[in-house]
């Protein structure tokens, strides 16, 4: 029963992403011992994704674009559990001012340890944020955000029933980069400021 209420939350709940082209959510979730993979979004984040990447005559039907749209899944969204990449079977579009992007996860293990997820699928989209919603194996409930800054990736390993996040080495490396490199810049900025002072006065 719990699990049929957060599907349909997940479903229903939601409308407003249909009207924002930026926003996104990726449910994995568990019904009648099986796993599956949700991930909805406005049609228009789907058009102008699928539009950008393959241009705007690679379809001439729905039917068309919704097999690009599953090819675009498939090279774009990525699922380890337990150290195993997870195969997707029978993926599926269902159009709509709101569209939802199914697909069952074949061999998902009985005992999870850790789970990578990573979806660039609306990665062109300007501000894209994907919402993760993990609802499995009666584990604690986890929600996450994708997003430019952590790469549209997300590593958690499971503690005490809880998904904790795992440190992203790469993210963190790179805001230390940028860290130093923005440092860097002020103190040039002032020495040049001062030089010119000097000049200036003298």
């Amino acid at each position: 029963m719990k699990s049929i209420y957060l599907i349909v939350l997940f479903l229903f709940a939601k409308g407003v992403q249909a009207h924002q082209p930026d926003l996104s959510s990726l449910m994995i979730y568990e019904q009648n011992g099986r796993c599956f993979l949700a991930i909805k979004s406005s049609l228009t984040a789907y058009e102008g994704e699928i539009d950008y990447v393959f241009g705007k005559n690679a379809y001439k039907s729905p039917e068309a674009f919704q097999q690009i749209a599953i090819k675009y899944f498939q090279e774009n969204c990525r699922i380890i559990i337990n150290g195993d990449t997870i195969k997707f079977q029978n993926p599926r579009v269902i159009l709509g001012h709101e569209t939802t992007l199914f697909a069952e996860l074949l061999n998902v293990p009985d005992e999870l340890t850790s789970i990578y997820v990573k979806n660039t699928m609306f990665k062109d989209m300007p501000s894209n944020m994907c919402e993760i919603i993990l609802a499995i194996k009666g584990i604690s409930q986890k929600q996450y955000i994708l997003d430019n800054a952590n790469q549209h990736e997300v590593k958690l390993k499971l503690e005490n029933n809880n998904w904790l996040v795992k440190e992203n080495k790469h993210s963190t490396s790179t805001f230390s980069y940028l860290f130093i490199g923005g440092g860097l810049l002020v103190i040039a900025i002032l020495v040049f400021t001062v030089n010119r002072k000097k000049k200036t006065t003298v």
